[in-house]
């Protein structure tokens, strides 16, 4: 016997050398694994984001909301509706985010404007009314913005007693064609639709009322002072 003679192993064997790397089929499922892992990561990565920024836009508009009410009697004396978010800005009333290029209108982080007037009355009968308009696209079919619309409403339902009524209108609507109109604690008598009252069904509703409509969708949110 020849104890010198090297062993043969099993990378010697050519059927081993043959059948060591990965076939098409192997590789192809390799790849669509991979494929599959990374569309769910993609898809976790834009709900999670898409959380950040509802949430980040609930601190927005309640900080709008408070510094709207917090400055309301400093208008008080002005005599014609005026737009007052410029002087919110320079007050440093407004997140240093939300400030763009413009005297009129301020922008939430989806870039929805925002713009905040003073109304000596309105049409309550009731002087002295801060009114904030808020552009929102709802009105594509699908409804592809309605958790923006529920965010607002479950914003202003945390500050009812200082709403006098809210509504939506769709493109070039006037106010006296307003549609969806729901009060807050003032005006909560029988007949109307009060906001305390609505459920996230109902809000839903409201919401998905102006999709398809031409133009942009205005949220009117009139406050007290």
């Amino acid at each position: 016997m020849n104890f010198l003679r090297p062993r043969k192993t099993a990378l010697d064997d050519p059927l081993y050398k043959l059948s060591a790397g990965r076939s098409m089929v192997e590789m192809l499922g390799v790849l669509a694994i991979i494929g599959v892992l990374s569309v769910g990561a993609i898809a976790g990565y834009s709900k999670a984001m898409r959380k950040y920024r509802i949430n980040k836009l609930t601190e927005q508009l309640n900080t709008v909301i408070n510094a709207s009410a917090r400055y309301a009697k400093s208008f008080s004396n002005l005599t014609a509706d005026t737009t007052i978010t410029s002087y919110l800005v320079k007050m440093k009333e407004i997140p240093e985010d939300m400030i763009k290029d413009s005297d009129t209108y301020i922008y939430d982080t989806f870039g929805n404007p925002l713009r905040i007037d003073y109304h000596p009355a309105n049409s309550l009968g009731v002087p002295n009314v801060n009114v904030i308009y808020y552009q929102v696209p709802l009105t594509d079919t699908k409804g592809s913005n309605l958790d923006i619309c529920q965010t607002v409403f479950t914003i202003i339902k945390e500050h009812l007693n200082d709403l006098y009524y809210m509504y939506l209108i769709s493109g070039d609507q006037s106010d006296d064609t307003r549609q969806n109109v729901f009060y807050g604690n003032t005006y909560c008598y029988s007949g109307v639709t009060c906001l305390k009252n609505m459920n996230l069904t109902d809000i839903a509703e409201a919401c998905l009322t102006h999709a398809g409509n031409s133009g942009v969708s205005t949220i009117v949110m009139l406050w007290k002072n």
